[in-house]
């Protein structure tokens, strides 16, 4: 066949991959017109999705076909749903999220009361484990645990084997595991800067609010690579522990026997 016929085809072919398909731009707010950064964007239980940057743009690429309203979710803020008739005509799109309404708990903790270790250490160790390439917001992965009583929770330790991003953004996250779902416990997220200068340290990070972790039910603390400069990896000890890996944009999640060594601590309440 003609060298020229064929470059044609294949030119009329790809040009055909991307008609009907939908690119959808936007900014994301708050009520105060104020940027919200990191939200996860797309359509609910699929491959369709993205995480807007540390500006709250975004850029997501929707295949012919599909129709479903958009969905726009992030910890301090009420989930919002675009239409796919708002999102469809081309148009930069603003998205503005509602406050949620925040609840603090009230916490009393005995004064002789000590740190408890609620989630950590496993006597078998694996290699590592971790994220590599441009991850922004794809997986978010932790450890599952119970307790018998009620605890506040204070802090969370990971320790970082290797960085070899110049440097990228951890968001830590705690659910609540309800129905093999999880349900997000946290009003504010927390974020965590790593560097190549943090090689084998362990880091640390608290809630900016008071979150109690009730006894006898199942919570999951997760962390998600969110932002990164330059190409690399990101790898952590790992050890055999029941957790979650779950797609923050897609929400499909799935049970794993290992993961990043992950230690939670909190304070008994009375």
């Amino acid at each position: 066949m003609n060298k020229k016929i064929i470059i044609t085809i294949l030119l009329v072919l790809l040009a055909m991959t991307g008609l009907g398909q939908t690119k959808v731009t936007g900014h994301v707010v708050n009520e105060r017109g104020e940027t919200v950064e990191y939200v996860s964007i797309g359509i609910e239980e699929d491959s369709v999705g993205v995480i807007s940057d540390a500006q709250g743009l975004f850029t997501l690429t929707i295949p012919a076909g599909r129709r479903d309203e958009l969905t726009f979710t992030h910890v301090s803020y009420q989930t919002a749903t675009i239409p796919y008739t708002t999102y469809t005509d081309g148009h930069e799109l603003t998205v503005t999220l509602k406050d949620k309404v925040i609840e603090l708990a009230e916490v009393v903790v005995g004064k002789k009361s000590k740190p408890h270790t609620l989630s950590g250490k496993s006597w078998l160790r694996t290699s590592t484990a971790g994220f590599r390439g441009n991850c922004k917001g794809d997986i978010e992965w932790g450890p599952i645990f119970k307790n018998r009583k009620d605890y506040l929770l204070t802090d969370i330790m990971v320790s970082i084997d290797k960085c070899e991003y110049e440097e990228c953004l951890l968001s830590f996250n705690c659910y609540e595991v309800r129905d093999k779902k999880l349900y997000c416990v946290l009003n504010k997220p927390i974020y965590k800067r790593v560097t190549p200068a943090d090689n084998g340290k362990n880091i640390y990070v608290s809630p900016a609010e008071s979150v109690v972790l009730k006894g006898k039910k199942k919570y999951c603390v997760t962390i998600c690579v969110v932002d990164m400069k330059g190409n690399g990896s990101l790898s952590f000890p790992a050890n055999f522990k029941s957790s979650y890996a779950r797609h923050k944009v897609k929400g499909k999640m799935k049970k794993i026997p290992g993961c990043p060594m992950i230690i939670v601590k909190g304070y008994e309440i009375e």
